[in-house]
């Protein structure tokens, strides 16, 4: 066949460098081609429609290979699965639509969603605390970070006045020489009035002797570059932002919280290493007295 080939007045070596610059050319523009095409990632996506609320079960997703560009960032990869099942649809999602973090309320959502860390704890609330409020005393907000645990003490000096209707009384005719009787209450029944007296305010109470975790501080003011006044001009800036503590609290404690801020004279937040397991019975002002009377009498005591 060669011989068949030369016959034909075709160079053999002519012949030879031509498919080989052919098949050069056709590795290269193959090389090219993939590397102008995008990289891939597998990402989750939904494989049915998803609705406001609804619980992700495993079958309702699947791995979808898509092209990575800007919005990669905020696909779930695929290998993230066990972070998204069990979660809470909080953003409706087509069949076939690739899942988006800020779209679930679930552990592979956090940091990209407040509400997500609900999902790890069931039966809690995210609460805001004013650090505003009038009635309240704590740290400057730039003191907290994110999973800084405190206290919150509130402090009551006044019972409130309930009120009440007076009841007309029918009009009696009293002989004038008539004296009732009074009635002498025990020893017994003063110890047990003046025992009550002593439970009512003013009392001072951990509301959360566990303490509770911050989730987040709002109202911060934005980092900016000391680079941006080198040229040595003065700028002003008003900061009506209101400075707040989002907090994981208990759904029991919400009421609680939200009336400490409405009715109480103080409420104090404090920074926690860690809690107490035993919740305390609270401090009244008969209790502050009844130190003072005991360090007085082991002053006193001992010098004798």
């Amino acid at each position: 066949m060669l011989k068949r080939i030369a016959s034909t007045g075709v160079n053999l070596v002519v012949l030879g460098v031509s498919v080989g610059i052919f098949l050069v050319a056709f590795i290269a523009l193959n090389a090219l081609g993939a590397a102008q095409k995008p990289p891939t990632i597998s990402v989750l996506s939904a494989t049915r429609d998803l609705n406001i609320g609804d619980v992700i079960m495993a079958n309702d997703l699947a791995v979808k290979t898509v092209f990575q560009d800007d919005n990669a960032s905020l696909y779930i990869p695929g290998e993230e699965v066990t972070g998204v099942v069990g979660g809470i649809v909080a953003q409706p999602i087509g069949s076939g639509q690739p899942v988006f973090r800020n779209a679930i309320v679930a552990p592979a959502a956090e940091g990209t969603r407040l509400s997500a860390v609900l999902a790890q704890f069931p039966g809690h609330s995210l609460f805001p605390l004013p650090l505003d409020a009038m009635n309240l005393v704590s740290p400057d907000a730039e003191a907290f970070l994110p999973g800084d645990l405190i206290g919150v003490t509130v402090v009551i000096s006044t019972r409130p006045q309930q009120m009440s209707t007076p009841t007309p009384m029918p009009e009696l005719v009293i002989d004038p020489g008539y004296i009732e009787p009074t009635a002498q209450p025990s020893p017994l029944e003063l110890e047990q009035a003046d025992a009550m007296n002593r439970t009512f305010p003013p009392l001072a109470k951990d509301l959360f002797p566990m303490g509770v975790r911050v989730i987040a501080i709002q109202g911060l003011p934005a980092q900016t570059d000391s680079t941006e006044n080198s040229d040595g001009g003065s700028s002003f800036t008003l900061e009506d932002t209101q400075k707040m503590l989002i907090l994981l609290v208990p759904n029991e404690s919400r009421e609680v919280l939200s009336l400490a801020l409405q009715q109480s004279d103080r409420l104090v937040v404090s920074l926690m290493a860690r809690g107490d397991e035993i919740p305390s019975a609270g401090f009244t002002y008969w209790d502050f007295e009844d130190l003072f009377k005991q360090d007085r009498e082991e002053v006193l005591g001992g010098g004798q």
